[in-house]
């Protein structure tokens, strides 16, 4: 699948996908109340996961975000549950993780029920959202409802997922129109800051990675409280600021632009209107944080195409492929 089909087949796959996960949900072991979760992965899937903690936690999970690469050498994790996110299941780091964990339940979440993450657990959650892109787009969105799905199950709380299809759908819709004016001026940059904050980090992540994935920007990612204390200081006419939230960001967000940086406010705010540097891209508001981010992540991802179609990037593959991060 390429990237572009990627985008637009995310309302469908989420669709299809949220099937087979509340079907599949119930019979996993649910934890106990004392049980502390680990969630792990690496690259897009260490993003969701960290978003995915700190939702867990506001529904009373004891759940905590720690990256593949931490764990891949150790047998000491501090959980009773480990949650291995991998939409290949092949990622060695995550492999390597869960197979040296001992003492505690491993759980996987892929796409693949022949992985080499399945192996290494003794339960699976099984995605089913069909082929991805090389530069990851449904198997993303797809990780980040199964992680808001299997939350709210444990946690013992529900919010309507039935309605996020559609609204990816809109999203689909009346992004790009505001997506193709702001895209060349990012293009232009020297660099892009994407910052976000709480359940939305994983915006700000996987908004940085995907788009030095597919467009080849130089970009990095700031969680929203911790930007305002230095890293800003760089910051000048040919810095893009792209920022995710609906509280202190859009301070920041007023903040940047009249620093005379580019900005993009994503945000579900009806209040706040583009001015000078400021283009603001108002998203439909959902129950869940998790499945606000995947609504996050689509018009980051038609910045990326937009970018990377006007340098005539296919977005096909990996330049620099590294050999030991794919397991076979």
């Amino acid at each position: 699948m390429l990237f572009p089909d990627g985008i637009v087949a995310q309302p469908d796959v989420l669709a299809q996908s949220a099937k087979t996960l509340r079907e599949a949900i119930p019979h996993l072991p649910r934890p106990g109340v004392a049980d502390v979760i680990a969630l792990v992965g690496i690259g897009a899937s260490e993003h969701a996961a960290r978003s995915a903690a700190a939702v867990w936690r506001d529904q009373g999970l004891r759940a905590f975000a720690v990256s593949s690469s931490e764990l891949q050498s150790s047998t000491t994790h501090g959980a009773d549950i480990l949650v291995g996110l991998s939409e290949s299941g092949r990622s060695a780091e995550t492999v390597a993780a869960l197979g040296r964990a001992t003492g505690a339940t491993r759980v996987g979440v892929t796409n693949f029920a022949d992985s080499p993450l399945a192996e290494v657990t003794e339960h699976l959650l099984e995605l089913e959202s069909g082929p991805d892109s090389p530069v990851y787009t449904t198997g993303y969105t797809a990780t980040l409802q199964a992680l808001g799905l299997l939350g709210e199950a444990w946690g013992g709380h529900s919010t309507d997922w039935g309605s996020l299809p559609d609204l990816a759908s809109a999203v689909l819709e009346s992004a790009p129109s505001v997506i193709d004016e702001i895209a060349p001026v990012f293009e232009a940059a020297r660099a892009i800051d994407v910052v976000a904050s709480g359940a939305f980090t994983s915006s700000a992540g996987e908004g940085a990675l995907m788009l030095r994935e597919s467009a080849r920007v130089l970009t990095a990612s700031h969680e929203t409280f911790n930007y305002l204390h230095g890293p800003m200081e760089p910051l000048d006419q040919e810095t893009a600021c792209l920022i995710i939230g609906d509280g202190r960001e859009v301070r920041l967000a007023r903040d940047t632009s009249d620093l005379g940086c580019p900005t993009l406010l994503i945000t579900s705010r009806d209040d706040i209107e583009s001015r000078g540097a400021l283009t603001v891209l108002r998203l439909p508001a959902t129950e869940s944080p998790l499945a606000q981010a995947v609504l996050q992540i689509v018009p980051i991802q038609l910045m990326g195409w937009a970018i990377a179609s006007n340098r005539g990037l296919a977005v096909d593959g990996f330049r620099y492929h590294q050999d030991d991060t794919k397991l076979s």
